[in-house]
């Protein structure tokens, strides 16, 4: 009787151990902030159960053992042929094509194209970042495809799933408008997301031609017909979004787009390396962190901008953590530099005072999720957009960066921590980012499930993309209003015209009799 209760265990565990689903992520962009949004969306779906591939240009060295990676480190190679810091001087076309190479790179792998073609999945998980042919992995699969926005919720999402209802009302993108917006505003906003949509339009022969010249020889292997580019980028089962209400305006979606913002963040904050444990806890009076981020190197400030940073630094009555790569001479005892820092652990410490950061979103959700205040030195991309929303939240402060930033920086630092609005106002929004029903690595395994399940949750997209544009502003309905109206008038007139003539003719024949 044991042996067989032991053996009925055992074909349990075994089953239980193979009932998830296979899942394919590709996330190539060679970036740690984009490889932090992956492993979120891949650690919550180990944690559920399922088998995950995950194409990564960084591999883990220990993977989960139901995780296999597939190596495209090559996109590397087309990050680091370009200045990041200059690309906010970027036009909307080169954007397009960096970031199309960078997808053309992962796309033209080998071992990504093998497992295409050898594997099957359940699901595949990609990114959008200025690129729609990763549409072609779930169409070669044909299985339901759930993107990735790293981004907040934004017009172009609004796009590929739905009608686009915000632009009126919410700020396109990097755009830094107040809501709500002026007419200058909202005119300019228009502009912005035409403009993107422009160049998108412009380009849309170069993406059906990559996405048929790699993905169409893929389906063939498998033997299925590849659906036409226009068809597969709209094909989006679930979009989750990295959005949440406590920082980017309330606007209407439909039930596939789930808002999942600080999902990157662990939900147990992992503890503290002794040494910085040690200065934090021995630093009751404050502290100050200091961190540009991952692709911003605070080494490549100019000699004397670093020295008169570390002599605002210095002379703070608080301690001082600085990201920074390099050793620096002189360094004030206040001041400890790191060239890695963890961050969350760092911010989740009840003695830091304030985030000097460069605005980046994960960072503003981090500064969200432990309510600590920030001063913004946004450098490139979203961060200004992000920085402005902080200011006008009321928990930030602004600073441009520039060679001479620090009496600025010095500025700021005392209005925040001489003045606890900042810190109340932080902690008022944290409550609110905090409270949530579900947690968000739930709400990424339920719905990656539910979108297998349902065999790609038709059910919950909007019905808007079944319909022509000029159906969605409702011209085709205006147009027959306005050709029954004239038909109305034109018979109205015909009808006066042949009572007014009748009646004229009438008039001139009694006239006539009159006269005889």
């Amino acid at each position: 009787m044991r042996v067989s209760v032991l053996l009925l265990l055992s074909a349990l565990a075994a089953v239980s151990s193979v009932s998830g689903y296979n899942i394919l992520c590709i996330f190539p962009l060679p970036s740690r902030s984009h490889w932090l949004l992956a492993k979120g969306i891949v650690d919550a779906l180990l944690a559920a159960d399922h088998q995950v591939t995950w194409a990564t240009p960084y591999l883990e060295k220990s993977p989960h053992k139901h995780l296999k990676q597939i190596d495209v480190s090559k996109t590397l190679d087309v990050f680091a042929s370009i200045d990041v810091s200059k690309s906010s001087k970027w036009d909307m076309s080169i954007t397009l094509e960096f970031f199309r190479n960078i997808s053309l790179v992962a796309a033209s792998s080998p071992l990504v194209r093998e497992a295409l073609v050898k594997e099957k999945y359940d699901a595949v998980v990609t990114e959008w970042f200025y690129s729609d042919i990763e549409a072609g992995y779930a169409a070669v699969q044909q299985v339901p495809w759930i993107m990735l926005s790293g981004a907040v919720m934004h017009q172009y999402m609004e796009y590929l799933v739905d009608t686009v209802r915000s632009l009126p009302v919410v700020p396109f993108m990097t755009n830094e408008f107040p809501v709500p917006m002026s007419f200058r505003d909202r005119l300019l906003n228009t502009f912005s997301f035409g403009n993107m949509m422009y160049y998108i339009w412009r380009d849309t022969a170069t993406a059906i031609s990559v996405y048929e010249q790699h993905f169409a020889p893929l389906a063939a292997a498998r033997g299925v017909s590849l659906p036409p580019f226009s068809e597969a980028m709209h094909n989006i089962s679930i979009l989750l979004v990295n959005s949440h209400p406590s920082f980017t305006p309330a606007i209407s979606l439909p039930p596939n787009v789930i808002e999942i913002a600080g999902y990157h963040i662990d939900e147990v904050t992992p503890p503290l390396p002794k040494d910085l444990q040690e200065i934090l806890d021995a630093s009751p009076r404050g502290v100050v962190y200091f961190s540009m981020g991952s692709m911003f190197k605070s080494a490549a400030l100019p000699e004397k901008t670093k020295h008169d940073l570390l002599k605002i630094l210095g002379e703070l009555p608080y301690t001082v953590l600085w990201k920074f790569e390099e050793n620096l001479d002189g360094l004030p005892k206040n001041v400890h530099i790191r060239s890695w820092m963890p961050q969350a652990s760092i911010l989740a410490h009840p003695n830091v005072k304030v985030f000097i950061s460069h605005g980046g979103l994960l960072s503003t959700l981090e500064t969200l999720r432990y309510g600590v205040p920030t001063i913004a030195i946004p450098v490139f991309g979203d961060q200004r957009c992000n920085a402005e929303r902080s200011v006008q939240d009321g928990y930030a402060l602004k600073i441009e960066m520039s060679p001479d930033m620090a009496p600025e920086l010095k500025m700021a630092l005392n209005e925040m921590l001489s003045n606890d609005k900042y810190y109340k106002k932080v902690k008022s929004l944290s409550k609110v980012f905090n409270s949530r029903p579900v947690k968000q690595s739930k709400l990424i395994s339920h719905y990656v499930e539910l979108a297998i399940e349902s065999k790609g949750a038709y059910h919950l997209r909007s019905k808007s993309i079944l319909y022509k544009w000029y159906e969605l502003w409702m011209l085709d309905q205006i147009a027959a209003v306005i050709a029954v109206l004239f038909m109305f008038y034109v018979i109205v007139k015909k009808i006066i015209c042949a009572i007014i003539k009748k009646l004229t003719k009438n008039s001139k024949t009694k006239k006539d009799k009159k006269n005889k």
